[in-house]
């Protein structure tokens, strides 16, 4: 067996979109990367809608020519029923005819990830964790994990809710908007009315999306806004007559934006960085496109000769910059349901 490297340029916590992006571009980019994945092996999660926008992004990353391979359903658009009001509303087209967003197997999207990244070059280490780490007089990080010390001049997080550099640093996050837990689960049937296009759905004071995940499946997440509002039955009526597949699951997508997403000689990509709820629409895209933009420019401070504290400011200000709008954006959806506590004005003070 090939000796461990123990030194890479780059040590990335966590194999997700964001993770295994980062990964990937630091590989291009010609760095030596670890990557640390606490799951054995990728698994079943939410999020599995990608905006076609994404495909460019992946053809970058030198994966689009597979995305068939792990793509369950595709469509042209989703329909929307809010305040009051119903439509069908395309994501567009061009010469080619219309743009087309991807239901992928998220198991097997997040697999087609990681092993792109140990196609450049980067060494994958699943079932491993990060336990510690100290920076020494050399400027450069020294991380415990369940597998050894690894040395690095760069470390990246990518560990989503479980915020595993943030917590270390002692850096806090700030949240904008109420707490908020997304409901989801999976049925399997028919629905013909889903095969056509998702649904998003407001009513009251939540939300109900549903879609064809894959031949004869479909996830249905479901977002109460008030607390004390929370549907006993969250299942949309359209899917309760077909067999669910698991158990009913929950997940904190209360806004959070950290207090710090970059420093010198560390970045923090994907949901660890910014998290909005699903109705955001392109939680993957953004977290593809923040381990993207962490890992070109780590490549940039170690490969170009990049000033440290200008890229931090550059992370910083971008990812600022699209968590502002999308705030703004999703507050005034929000906002035409009737609901209090998401004013974009005051959600970044």
């Amino acid at each position: 067996m090939a000796a461990r490297r123990v030194d890479p340029d780059v040590l990335i916590v966590g194999g997700g979109p964001a993770g295994a992006a980062a990964a990937i571009q630091c590989g291009l980019r010609g760095l030596d990367v670890v990557l640390l994945e606490r799951e054995g092996a990728p698994r079943d999660k939410p999020g599995e809608a990608l905006h076609p926008g994404v495909e460019p992004l992946l053809g970058q990353l030198g994966v689009a020519g597979r995305l068939d391979a792990v793509t369950g359903a595709r469509h042209a658009g989703v329909w929307i029923e809010w305040a009051g009001g119903r439509r069908f509303e395309p994501f567009g087209a061009d010469a080619g005819g219309p743009w087309r967003g991807f239901q992928v197997r998220r198991r097997d999207f997040d697999a087609l990830l990681l092993d792109r990244a140990r196609e450049v070059g980067a060494e994958t280490r699943p079932g491993c964790r990060a336990i510690a780490l100290q920076r020494g007089a050399d400027g450069r990080w020294r991380v415990e994990t369940t597998d050894g010390p690894v040395a690095c001049a760069i470390v990246i997080d990518a560990t989503g809710s479980a915020n595993w550099l943030a917590r270390k640093l002692r850096l806090r996050a700030s949240e904008h908007s109420p707490p908020l837990v997304a409901r989801y689960g999976y049925a399997e049937g028919s629905c013909p009315a889903r095969d056509e296009a998702p649904s998003l759905i407001g009513e009251g004071a939540g939300w109900t999306w549903t879609a064809r995940v894959a031949p004869g499946l479909y996830q249905w997440v479901r977002l109460d806004l008030e607390e004390r509002a929370q549907a006993a039955d969250p299942v949309p009526a359209e899917l309760r007559g077909l067999a669910p597949r698991g158990r009913e699951r929950g997940a904190d997508v209360t806004w959070r934006l950290s207090a710090a997403a970059a420093g010198p000689g560390w970045f923090i990509a994907g949901d660890a960085a910014a998290m909005l709820d699903p109705a955001s629409s392109h939680g993957v895209l953004k977290a593809i496109m923040s381990g993207m933009m962490a890992g070109h420019l780590s490549a940039r401070v170690l490969r170009e000769g990049a000033a440290p504290a200008e890229a931090v400011s550059a992370y910083r200000e971008w990812l600022e910059g699209w968590f502002a709008a999308d705030v703004a954006r999703l507050s005034e959806f929000y906002r035409e349901l009737g609901v209090s506590g998401f004013a974009a004005e005051a959600a970044l003070a």
